[in-house]
C-alpha cells in the first residue's frame, strides 16, 4: 500500500512537471521552425529539391547514370543524399550536397528532358540558413547538456539572426557564402540583373520573430536556470518556483539565505564554475573538428553540477530539490531519439515473447552510464567448486 502511494505521488509529480515544461521540447525542433516560418516560397523550393533527389536516387538506372556523370566531370562526391524527416540534420545535409552537385544535376535533368524552374536565389539562401541552423542543432544535441547551456545557445542564435538580417539588408552577404557566390555569378553574366534580396530579408525577419515568440518562456525563467550554477548571485524574489510541484517557497528563501552566509559551501560553487569553464575549453576543440567520440569521454556538465549539490548537507534539501528538477529538464529530442533507436533494436521479430518487464530492464542496461565493478561484486559471491 505504501509503495503504491509512492508510485502515485511520483506519477503525479512527473505529470505536473512534464505539462508545465512541455515548452522545453520546442528547442529540439529549430529546423522544423525554419520550414514553418520562412514562407511558402522556401517550402516549395525544399519540396522541389526532394522531388529531384528522389527522381535521381530512388531509381536505380538514374542513380547509376548520375554517379557516372559525377565521376566523369571529376566531382568528388559519390552521389546525392536522401531526405529523412526523422534525422535532425537531414535537411541541411541534403541541401548542402545538392548545392555542391548543382551544375551536374542541371546537366543530368537536361539529358533526361526534365525541365527545372529558376528558383536558385531562394535555394542558395535556404542552403546557407539551414547550415547555420545545423550548427545550432549540433550545439543542442548530446547527453549532459543543461537547460541553461541550451538557453544560451538559443539566445546567441537570436542575436546571430539579427546580424544575418543586417547582412542581407546591406547586401554584404558575409554570412551567406552560397548566396554571395550565386549573386556574383549572376552579376558577372549580366550586370543589369537585379536580385530581390529584400524578400530574403523578410524570411530572416520572420524567422527571428518566430524564435523570440517560440522561446519567450525561456526568458521568464532565466533566473531559475541560472540558480543551479550561481545560487549566490540570483535574487530570490525573481525566481519563479510555482512551476515546480511540491516546493515550499518559504523554506527555499530561508535556505538560500543560509547558503549565502556559509563561506564553506559557497566556495564549492566557485570551484564548480571553474570546472565548468575548464570543461567548456576542453569541448571546444573536439566540437570544432567534429570529434564526437572524444567529447563523449569528457565528464558531462550536468554530472559536475549534480555532484556539487549532493555534497551539501540535508539542511538544504529544498534547494537540492529545485536544482535536481532543473537538471532533469532537457531541451533536445536527442535522448528520446536515442531511446527509441535502442528499443527498435531490442524489440525485433525474433523476440516475440519479450515482456514489458524484460523490455524495461533491457532499456535500462542500454541507456545507463553506470559501470559496475565486477571484481568487487565477484568477491562477495560464494564460489562454486567443481567436485
Amino acid at each position: 500500500m505504501v509503495k503504491r502511494k509512492k508510485d502515485d505521488d511520483y506519477r503525479a509529480f512527473q505529470a505536473a512537471w512534464t505539462e508545465e515544461f512541455a515548452f522545453v521540447e520546442r528547442a529540439g525542433s529549430t529546423e522544423a521552425l525554419c520550414a514553418q516560418t520562412c514562407g511558402q516560397e522556401l517550402g516549395e523550393v525544399m519540396s522541389l529539391v526532394i522531388r529531384v533527389v528522389n527522381f535521381i536516387v530512388a531509381r536505380a538506372l538514374n542513380d547509376r547514370q548520375f554517379k557516372a556523370l559525377l565521376e566523369e566531370v571529376g566531382n568528388h562526391y559519390p552521389g546525392l543524399l536522401l531526405h529523412s524527416n526523422v534525422g535532425w540534420l537531414s535537411r541541411g545535409k541534403v541541401l548542402s550536397r545538392f548545392a555542391a552537385c548543382l551544375s551536374e544535376i542541371r546537366t543530368f535533368l537536361e539529358m533526361k528532358g526534365v525541365k527545372h524552374p529558376e528558383w536558385l536565389l531562394q535555394f542558395h539562401y535556404l542552403v546557407d540558413i539551414t547550415g547555420h541552423l545545423n550548427q545550432l542543432n549540433v550545439k543542442m544535441q548530446g547527453i549532459g547538456n543543461t537547460i541553461s547551456s541550451l538557453q544560451q545557445a538559443v539566445f546567441a542564435f537570436e542575436s546571430k539572426l539579427e546580424v544575418f538580417l543586417r547582412d542581407i539588408e546591406t547586401g554584404r552577404l558575409l554570412h551567406f557564402e552560397r548566396l554571395q557566390q550565386f549573386r556574383d555569378a549572376c552579376i558577372a553574366s549580366d550586370s543589369t540583373q537585379h536580385l530581390d534580396l529584400l524578400q530574403l530579408a523578410g524570411f530572416t525577419s520572420n524567422l527571428l520573430q518566430s524564435f523570440k515568440a517560440r522561446f519567450g518562456e525561456f526568458r521568464a525563467r532565466t533566473d531559475l536556470f541560472k540558480f543551479i550554477t550561481h545560487p549566490h548571485e540570483c535574487a530570490v524574489d525573481k525566481i519563479d518556483l510555482t512551476c515546480i510541484p511540491g516546493v515550499s517557497i518559504g523554506d527555499f528563501e530561508l535556505e538560500v539565505a543560509d547558503l549565502k552566509a556559509a563561506d564553506m559551501w559557497m566556495s564549492k560553487f566557485k570551484s564548480l564554475n571553474g570546472e565548468l569553464e575548464s570543461l567548456t575549453r576542453q569541448r571546444a576543440e573536439p566540437a570544432r573538428e567534429h570529434k564526437w567520440t572524444e567529447m563523449k569521454n569528457l565528464q558531462p556538465e550536468d554530472q559536475l553540477i549534480l555532484k556539487t549539490w549532493n555534497e551539501l548537507p540535508v539542511t538544504y534539501h529544498t534547494m537540492q530539490r529545485v536544482s535536481i528538477a532543473v537538471l532533469t529538464m532537457f531541451g533536445s529530442t536527442y535522448a528520446c531519439e536515442q531511446s527509441f533507436s535502442h528499443m527498435r533494436n531490442i524489440k525485433t521479430n525474433l523476440r516475440s515473447r519479450l515482456t514489458d518487464g524484460s523490455l524495461n530492464a533491457c532499456m535500462k542496461l542500454n541507456l545507463t552510464t553506470y559501470e559496475p565493478d565486477y571484481k568487487a561484486i565477484s568477491k562477495t559471491m560464494q564460489h562454486q567448486k567443481s567436485h
